[in-house]
């Protein structure tokens, strides 16, 4: 057992890195989480003690590091000894107690990732680095509580828990604890054993902890928190005499630079912190309101004040000249104390020198030294409270100022350096400023009264004015302030020789001017005469300085003087005036415009001056005048520097009056050798824009010798950026940004920095130019593809971006324990980096699509393995794990194409950064796509007891997921993360639906590539609770209704369409297991039969369980979600009324702008809006209905004629308004212009493609661009301009606008939505029905309800289309999705559909199609959405159909369905004609609409309306068109319904149906396809060479047959027959011929060899095409004078033809059983799709005789042919070929049949027509006797019909006999009857007699035949004619069998 010892529990401490993190997070504004409220409660008694809880060593807690594990209190160690070893000699090194030593040295090795065997010097150094980091935490905690309560106030209603907790601390002893300490650090020595190195560390973190504690001891007294009485003053300035005397070891750490400058600060503190508690302030209130001393000061008593004194008379400013200082500060104490009322009563304060105090301190140069702390870094770079110094510091200076009188004659130092030390002070602290300007700030009163003072002499003395006005204006009010007190404050002073004559009042000092006075430094401006002044001073003589009582603005005043320098370059004056300016404008807004207007200020007439100047560009033609006549000097650079700021200030304020006017000065001196007019867009940027020297050089200049505020690169690439987003595309724009991309990035870091930490202000502003070009080259017409050029081939560009981003983690990391970098630089390098990701992310995205088939410069490089130091990929690698920065980790992820830390980044950093958490799961939904290796790499399971422990709240692994997956496979810290997330899912889904959906779209990708990622999936079902969490996830939400789109805000509609996209993603994945589980079913099956693995039972196991998803669709189906799911995705949320609604806005502040722009005020619109606007303007007046408005005004005189075109703007305003608020326009020219700027492209060019992640997985969705637009608009800046009356119109328009966003964005994602459930649906019904699993059906009833909910959401949302002509895609793409949805569910329950639905689904789809019918057809989408409407229509027509005739319609609601129905299609009809004038709707439009008259409606109903609205020469014509050969058959079918009718067949007539057939059969029938089958004789190969002529010509003759039969004996109709017969029979016979071939009977003696090598083949479609063709022959037979005149000769052939066929036909009497060893007779494959499926489905007639018996023998596909043909063929093996008769095979039977029924008709005709002639001329004419068939092949045929009527009527003789069996019998008794007849003709002409043994089997058949139909009432009439035939062929048969 191990052994274990105690030690106290004040030993332990959680590390105080993480806690400050967390304080520094919290936001100062608001109070604390109450989970870190709870850790500053738990450890407060760190905060009170700070690092003297960290224990000295001692015996104990050595002696507990020997045993195995140390329990501090809950907390335990386990001991390992080679930390123990480093634990102990750290404990030496430190000083600290043994057991804190091994906390540090196991803390430090892993989180620096250092081994036990590290070594030993770096391991020391670390470990030391992380003790001292940890007691600078706990500093900082401690500070940063006292900070976050002082920012929140005592008044403040937040902040409570903090405060308390701050007042806790002081409360607890934290002052005095805090003394404590600061002794014991300055009185503490090192140890001995340290080298020099490890010295110089300890006595730098040394110095720190002193900065640090006295930053605590500030925050304590400072705003009282606690008050300093005079012990601790005096102890503490004792510390401070030890300090500078050098009493205490203090000043022998400053061993190098670092310590030096930690030593100087905190010298500084103490000093502060000494006049700090000396309370300056509440002397001033109380010299301020008179009250004595001994009521109103407590601090310190008489005593104290005496102790005090002592020690600082002690203090000699000469020797310690930080000593002078609080001399100072003292006697300014003493100098207040004195001052009050009362002071004679104390002796006390009265014997004390305080002057003598002042005197010395002045001789010590004590002001300097405060000049010096005020430009230290302490009050620039500290972290600490610097505003709070700088406070304490204003105090003493307005206490001195009070105190003692300042002197403002001109030269007087001590004023110049009081007036050094308040600039510095003010300048940068806004808080102060603000102070200063309000009146209520007592102590900022001496300061007001010194600025008074120097305004007195303005403009005669103007550099110390301007200095402090320029200190005064940090912020926005202070810098309102600054400049009102200038504009209006502000008098004129001037020098005045005083005489008799001017003096007005010798006692006052007033004097008049009789003449005008020129005002000092400003040539032509005059104070007017007979102007009086006050005399300030005498200067010398009878010259004074004067202040008149005439006003002007001091801002115009000082721009006037810097206009009329003539060496700014050497002007102090210049300088402070351009500083004090570009402050002003930086600040505030108002000033800015305030600035532009100055020129308008200035009274001519009053003045003299003669120059002119044009409102809003004067003054920025001084600045641009100034700039570009600078010399290149240092502070040149400096003065243009500022100057380009002030123009970029001002540029937002009027874009284009500002950029034009600074263009046209070419303040850079630009020198562009070729024009962009010039330049290709291919061509190479690099080499064709010049800037002179200059502005390289000053850049130089500027960087290596100035420090100011405004370094010269960061503004010009500001105003270069400006520029840009003015949208400006002109040659000078381009060259800066070429010169800032080609000049500045690619060299800024060579360049020498003064101060060095601009270079990464350089860096970052550069990279923020470059982004901006690159997210503007989309918008640039001209300049785009030039900036896209430069960006994408500029290799220097490229390197510098690399040289930045090149690095790793771990060199990042090194930075930090690195002395040669400072904390700011590795920021700067952070933030560049972050820059740099950023930019390569988006070039990467916006550029790729624009590369051509070679990759880019930009690409290769990227791509490249040698970019040093680390190639790019390797880089980015790296940087995702670096935690210390997330906008770097961001970036990373964005473009890496590897990654680690990913398990870190999902379990932990979802909840502190989502940026980074979404990114890095965008990044592995990517990796999932395209990088599948790595993603299994990724996903491969790690054991990381790290993350574990550190996620046991967050993620719980179930202890038996273990056991899933193969042998040695344990799950990935990663699924679990998944899990986790799917576990929160029903949550997720309402709080941050962002984050659910990315996490979802994680699993897609996943189930989408599911066959790579296999064992992952397998973790993710092995889950218990994964299927149902999803599930849930849905059903929670399914029957929410959505709250209406107004009611939302705009993160409120976009989290609901993140809703949606989750309900999406969550049903793709449901679809993609379901089909997966199919196919691994389908595999399993194959293998069924087979022996098998052990894995292959295993995996069928694992199948067997994944039916979750079923289960899932099988509940939704039972219960409400489904129907409500289906309900909430149909109802469509695109609004086109609000779509409109926001054009009519734009228009409506176009036409308001246009207005504005007319009167010359172009506001703060960008150059690019600008041009816009004017274009459309233009465009907009050369409207005619402008021209029309013009005339009609100028007739009625308005205006009289003038300003007409504004007078036209205004109305159309307001016509405008009027349309916008609800109250439409009237038809005329002012709704012309409406609509003309509605459907304009001006918002177009607003629209971008939403980039987010609520649509990475889907189509695009483009949305307006509000940002750019608000932007170019410069909306924040029109309430500072005269534009402000209009910011309602443009805050309408975007407010419009966003909701056409919303409304998109929530639209689209139903959308995704709605496509997913079709998909679930779609995979759902297709899996039941192939697996006929019962159950797996959706319910009929809900199938019912939610066809008529989805109705009414398609009918609302075509309504919604009907006002409009121009639909939107999205919305059409809407209605696609419905009727999809529509047509899934009329499909799955197709066989139970109530004739209501279909009445319902036909009447809105008419009406979809009618409106839709009337949209633009420009529209893509409106096709596809025709489309699938019309095969909706078709599909309901089916459905109608089948449903009605097995149903069998008897009630009486049914028949009113089946009339509403009727309705329905008689409404379709005419819509149905408009569709078939469009090409792409006509096949589905004709064979619609020839369903409806076959099946709906009569001809009497149908035809009147065809007639009317059909355009039937248009469709005829496209008989001819060769594009629309696949719809000719569908075409043919229509004519064919329309020939039935003889007004039908009239109209094909009178359209030129005939002519139009005959081009088509000579297009398509051009003999080649029959030629080489005519030589065979046979129908061998029909379906291969012959397919698409046989279903045109046989349905060409159809329609042609069906013309004839319409128009009876009509005299058209002989005149078609004289026509159609040649053409048929004499140009196309050879066709004729080829469907009346007889193919060859295979022999019967199977040693016989085969005549041909190619076996007779045909088709069903050949065989109605033979029926077709026989059917026009009777029909034109029948009309026998044509035929006979027609034909002569000819028609003997056609006998011969027919009789073989025939012939071969007579063969097929087998029975079902009998010997095969013939092989099939006929084969006939199945060719079509058609006929497939016929082949799956059972036949219909089954019978075992004749050619039903031998059709399955042929009816074998083509793959099966060949090995079904060699089967037949070889006798032992001919019973072994399966033979299976189908539904196919029966209609083959059943065609070859009905081709026998027309042969035997037309040969009867024949017989018939000869007979008839023979009759007339009374005799027969043997010679020319139609040829007829021998009685064996009629008595084949007869055989074939009695024996299969035979066999049908018995086998269903029980039953009720199908209406396909009696057609067939009927048939077939007709066959029989007709062979019957034609027998005898032939033994009656030919006198043959019968063949011997016939009469017997005839008569044993036909016995059997009778006895069969007996009881057949459907066949009594077809015997009855039978039997009266056969009395005729075998008299008395029927007598002697007793039939009759």
């Amino acid at each position: 057992m191990a052994t274990t010892k105690s030690v106290d529990a004040s030993l332990w401490w959680d590390p105080f890195s993480l806690l400050l993190t967390d304080l520094e997070s919290a936001p100062l504004s608001s109070d604390l989480p109450p989970n870190l409220a709870k850790k500053l409660k738990e450890n407060r008694d760190w905060f009170v003690d700070t690092v003297s809880r960290f224990k000295s060593p001692n015996e104990k807690s050595k002696e507990a590091l020997n045993s195995e594990v140390v329990k501090i209190g809950a907390h335990q160690l386990t001991i390992q000894s080679e930390l123990k070893e480093k634990a102990l000699r750290i404990s030496s090194y430190l000083c600290l107690d043994e057991v804190q030593s091994y906390i540090i040295v196991e803390r430090s090795l892993k989180d620096n990732n250092l081994g036990a065997d590290s070594i030993v010097q770096e391991c020391i150094h670390v470990i030391m680095l992380q003790y001292y980091m940890e007691r600078q935490c706990l500093l900082k905690c401690t500070r940063r509580i006292l900070m976050h309560a002082l920012y929140v106030g005592t008044d403040s209603k937040e902040g409570q828990i903090i405060r308390e907790e701050a007042l806790k601390l002081i409360s607890d002893g934290l002052e005095r604890k805090s003394i404590s300490v600061l002794e014991d650090l300055l009185s503490s020595s090192h140890p001995e054993q340290m080298d020099v190195d490890l010295f110089t560390l300890w006595a730098e973190e040394t110095l720190i902890e002193d900065n640090l504690v006295l930053d605590i001891l500030f925050l304590t007294y400072y705003e009282s928190f606690c008050t300093c009485n005079g012990e601790r003053w005096k102890k503490l300035c004792s510390l401070y005499k030890g300090i500078l005397s050098g009493a205490c070891n203090f000043g022998k750490l400053a061993i190098s630079s670092e310590a030096l400058h930690s030593s100087y600060h905190a010298k500084i503190q103490l000093l502060l912190i000494l006049i700090e508690t000396l309370d300056l302030e509440i002397l001033l209130q109380m010299v301020h309101d008179e009250m004595p001393f001994r009521n109103g000061f407590s601090v310190f008593t008489l005593t104290d004040v005496q102790e005090m004194d002592a020690i600082i008379s002690s203090f000699n400013a000469f020797e310690l000249k930080e000593a002078g200082p609080l001399i100072l500060a003292w006697a300014v104490f003493l100098c207040l104390i004195s001052s009050l009322p009362g002071k004679e009563e104390n002796d006390v304060l009265m014997e004390i020198d305080h002057v003598g105090y002042v005197r010395q301190a002045f001789e010590a140069a004590s002001l300097s030294y405060f000049l010096e702390i005020v430009q230290s870094d302490i009050l620039k770079e500290s972290d600490g409270p610097v505003a709070g110094y700088r406070s304490v510091l204003r105090t003493f200076i307005s206490a001195f100022i009070a105190s003692y009188e300042i002197n403002l004659q001109m030269g007087d130092s001590n004023l110049n350096l009081i007036l050094d030390i308040l600039c510095k002070i003010y300048r940068g602290e806004e808080s102060l400023c603000v102070q200063f300007w309000d009146k209520e700030s007592f102590i900022d009163g001496p300061i007001r009264c010194l600025l008074c003072n120097l305004e007195g002499e303005f403009p005669f003395r103007t550099v110390e004015l301007v200095r402090l006005l320029s200190s005064l204006c940090e912020g926005t009010w202070p810098a309102e302030c600054v400049y009102n007190f200038l504009d209006k404050s502000v008098g004129i002073s001037s020098l005045f020789e005083i005489n008799s004559d001017s003096l007005v009042d010798n006692i006052s000092q007033i004097v008049g001017t009789h003449l005008p006075v020129h005002v000092p430094g400003v040539e032509g401006l005059f104070i007017p005469s007979k102007t009086r002044g006050h005399v300030l001073k005498v200067i010398g003589g009878n010259t004074a300085l004067v202040r008149w009582e005439y006003t002007q603005s001091g801002v115009l005043v000082l721009l006037l003087r810097l206009a009329q320098d003539l060496y700014p370059d050497k002007s102090e004056e210049v300088f402070l005036t351009l500083d004090l300016l570009c402050r002003m404008v930086s600040f505030n807004t108002d000033v800015c415009f305030a600035f532009m207007e100055i020129g308008s200020l200035l009274h001519l007439p009053e003045t003299g001056m003669t120059v002119t100047m044009e409102k809003n560009v004067w003054a920025v033609e001084i600045i641009c005048t100034l700039v570009r006549n600078l010399s290149p000097n240092s502070s040149s650079a400096a003065l243009m520097s500022m100057g380009v700021k002030i123009l970029g200030k001002v540029l937002k304020c009027s874009p284009s009056h500002v950029a034009a006017v600074a263009l046209k000065a070419n303040i850079f001196d630009l020198v562009l050798e070729t024009s962009i007019r010039d330049i290709g867009g291919n061509s190479s940027s690099s080499g064709s824009w010049l800037l002179s020297g200059k502005l390289a050089k000053m850049l130089l200049i500027d960087c290596e010798q100035n420090d100011n505020d405004y370094p010269l690169a960061i503004s010009v690439l500001d105003f270069t950026m400006q520029l840009v987003e003015t949208g400006l595309e002109d040659d000078s724009l381009l060259a800066l940004i070429v010169f800032s991309l080609q000049y500045i990035l690619v060299s800024h870091e060579y360049w020498k920095y003064k101060v060095k930490y601009v270079r990464w202000k350089v860096t970052l502003k550069v990279l923020e130019v470059m982004k901006k070009c690159i997210m503007s080259v989309s918008y640039f017409e001209r300049l785009g593809d030039i900036i896209r050029d430069l960006l994408l081939c500029d290799s220097s560009i490229h390197n510098a971006l690399f040289r930045i981003i090149c690095t790793t983690k771990q060199s990042l990391e090194n930075l930090y324990s690195s002395r040669l970098f400072e904390l700011m630089e590795i920021e700067g390098l952070q933030l560049a980096i972050g820059a740099v990701l950023d930019i390569l992310f988006i070039m990467l995205s916006n550029f790729s699509k624009d590369v051509s088939s070679s990759l880019s410069v930009f690409h290769q490089a990227v791509l490249s393995c040698t970019t040093k130091p680390v190639p790019v990929a390797a880089a980015v690698t790296s940087l995702i794990s670096y935690f210390r920065n997330p906008a770097i980790q961001v970036g990373a992820a964005r473009i890496a194409d590897l990654r680690h830390s990913i398990n870190h980044i999902l379990l932990e950093q979802s909840v502190w950064n989502e940026d980074l958490f979404v990114a890095t799961v965008n990044l592995l939904t990517s990796a999932a796509h395209y990088q599948p290796a790595f993603l299994v790499d990724v996903f491969a399971a790690k054991e990381s007891t790290d993350v574990q422990c550190s996620n046991v709240d967050s993620v719980k692994q179930p202890a038996n997921e273990a056991s899933f997956g193969p042998q040695g496979s344990k799950k990935s810290s990663l699924v679990d993360a998944l899990l986790h997330y799917v576990d929160r899912a029903s949550n997720l889904i309402n709080s941050n639906p962002r984050i659910l959906l990315n996490v979802l779209n994680l699993m897609k990708a996943l189930w989408q590539g599911a066959a790579q990622y296999t064992q992952i999936l397998l973790w993710l079902r092995s889950s218990e609770n994964f299927w149902k969490q999803l599930s849930n996830t849905i059903s929670q939400i399914a029957g929410i209704e959505d709250p209406p789109l107004e009611n939302l805000t705009e993160m409120g509609g976009q989290n609901f369409a993140y809703k949606y996209r989750c309900q999406s993603a969550i049903l793709e994945i449901i679809a993609y297991e379901m089909f997966l589980q199919k196919k691994l079913s389908h595999a399993e099956s194959l293998v069924k039969h087979t022996a098998e693995s052990k894995n292959r039972i295993e995996n069928a196991v694992n199948i067997e369980k994944s039916n979750a998803t079923k289960d899932i669709m099988s509940n939704w189906c039972g219960s409400s979600v489904l129907g409500n799911l289906i309900k909430s995705y149909t109802s469509c949320e695109y609004d086109n009324e609000k779509y409109f609604h926001a054009k009519v806005a734009a228009s409506l502040f176009t036409v308001h702008v246009i207005g504005r722009l007319a009167t010359g005020d172009s506001g703060t619109l960008s150059v690019s809006l600008l041009q816009k606007i004017h274009e459309i303007s233009k465009k907009l007046n050369n409207q005619p209905a402008f021209s029309e408005l013009l005339a009609q005004y100028s007739q009625r005189g308005y205006s009289e004629g003038k300003e007409l075109k504004t007078l036209i703007l205004s109305d159309l305003y307001y016509h405008f308004q009027g349309e916008f608020e609800g109250r439409e326009i009237a038809p005329g020219a002012f709704k012309e212009l409406l609509q003309y700027l509605v459907e304009s492209k001006f918002l177009q060019s607003y629209h971008h493609k939403y980039d987010d992640d609520l649509f990475a997985t889907s189509k695009d969705v483009y949305l307006f661009d509000l940002a750019r637009l608000r932007a170019d608009m410069g909306l924040d800046m029109w309430d500072c301009s005269e534009w402000k009356a209009s910011k309602t119109i443009a805050e309408t328009m975007l407010h419009c606008m966003q909701d056409a966003n919303s409304m998109m964005l929530l639209a689209s994602s139903k959308h995704s939505a709605l496509k997913a459930l079709i998909t679930v649906l779609t995979v759902y019904e297709d899996d039941s029905t192939e697996r006929k699993t019962i159950g797996r059906k959706i319910p009929d009833q809900l199938v019912l309800s939610c066809i008529d909910h989805i109705c009414q959401c398609f009918y609302d949302t075509v309504e919604s289309l009907a006002p409009i002509l121009d639909a939107s895609e999205d919305i059409l793409c809407f209605l696609v999705a419905q009727i999809e949805l529509l047509l899934h569910l009329m499909r799955s329950a197709h066989k139970s559909l109530s004739l209501h639905a279909c009445a319902l689904v036909l009447k809105t789809s008419a009406s979809g199609l009618k409106v839709l019918g009337d949209l633009r057809p420009s529209v893509t989408e409106v096709n596809t959405t025709m489309e699938l409407l019309l095969m909706l229509v078709l599909s309901t027509l089916e459905f109608t159909c089948l449903n009605s005739r097995f149903g069998g319609v008897t009630d009486v609601e049914s028949v009113e369905e089946l009339a509403k129905i009727s309705n329905a299609t008689i409404t379709l009809l005419p819509i149905l004609c408009n569709c078939i004038t469009t090409a792409e709707h006509c096949t589905l439009s004709l064979t619609t609409m020839d369903f409806i008259l076959r099946s709906f409606l009569t001809p009497n109903t149908w035809f009147p309306i065809i007639q009317s609205h059909l355009q039937l020469q248009h469709v005829i014509l496209k008989l001819q068109d060769k594009n629309s050969f696949a719809s000719i058959p569908i075409l043919l079918k229509f004519f064919l319904t329309l020939a039935r009718v003889r007004g039908g067949a009239e109209m094909l007539l009178n359209s030129g149906f005939l002519s139009s057939l005959r081009v088509l059969f000579s297009e398509y029938l051009d003999g080649e396809s029959f030629s080489s089958i005519n030589s065979e004789g046979s129908l061998s190969n029909s379906s291969d060479k012959s397919e698409k002529p046989q279903h045109i010509w046989g349905l060409g003759l159809a329609v042609v047959t069906a013309i004839i039969q319409s128009l009876g004996d009509s005299s058209t109709c002989t005149d078609i027959v004289d026509n159609v017969i040649p053409y048929f029979f004499t140009e196309k016979a050879y066709i004729i011929s080829y469907y009346l071939n007889a193919p060859d009977f295979p022999s019967g003696d199977p040693d016989k060899k085969r005549p041909r090598a190619q076996r007779t083949q045909t088709s069903l479609a050949a065989l109605e095409e033979t029926e077709h063709t026989l059917t026009l022959m009777c029909v034109l037979a029948k009309h026998w004078n044509s035929w006979v005149k027609a034909m002569k000769e000819m028609d003997s052939q056609l006998r011969e033809k027919s009789i073989h066929l025939l012939a071969f036909i007579s063969r097929g009497t087998q029975h079902h059983g009998e010997s095969a060893i013939r092989g099939a007779p006929l084969l006939c494959p199945p060719t079509l799709k058609e006929d497939f499926d016929l082949c799956k489905k059972a036949p219909f007639i089954k019978s075992k005789n004749g050619w039903f018996a031998l059709s399955p023998l042929g009816c074998v596909s083509k793959q099966k042919f060949t090995a079904v043909s060699t089967a037949l063929t070889i006798k032992d093996q001919a019973n072994t070929v399966p033979v299976t008769q189908t539904y196919f095979s029966d209609a083959i039977a059943l065609q070859i049949y009905r081709i026998t029924f027309l042969l035997l008709k037309f040969l009867s005709l024949q017989a018939e027509g000869a007979t008839r002639r023979a009759e007339e001329v009374g005799f027969v004419d043997l010679a020319h006797f139609p040829e007829l068939p021998m009685p064996e092949i009629l008595h084949g045929l007869q055989d074939q019909a009695v024996a299969i009527v035979t066999e049908l009527c018995e086998a269903n003789r029980s039953e009720r006999i199908p209406s396909e069996i009696k057609g067939v019998c009927c048939l077939l008794l007709q066959i029989m009857e007709m062979a019957l007849y034609l027998e005898l003709c032939v033994v009656q002409i030919c006198g043959i007699r019968p063949v011997l043994g016939r009469v017997e089997d005839f008569s044993k058949d036909l016995k059997l035949l009778i006895r069969a139909t007996e009881g057949h009432a459907f066949l009594k009439a077809s015997m009855k004619s039978l039997k009266h035939i056969i009395s005729f062929v075998y008299p008395g048969l029927l007598q002697s069998e007793g039939f009759l």
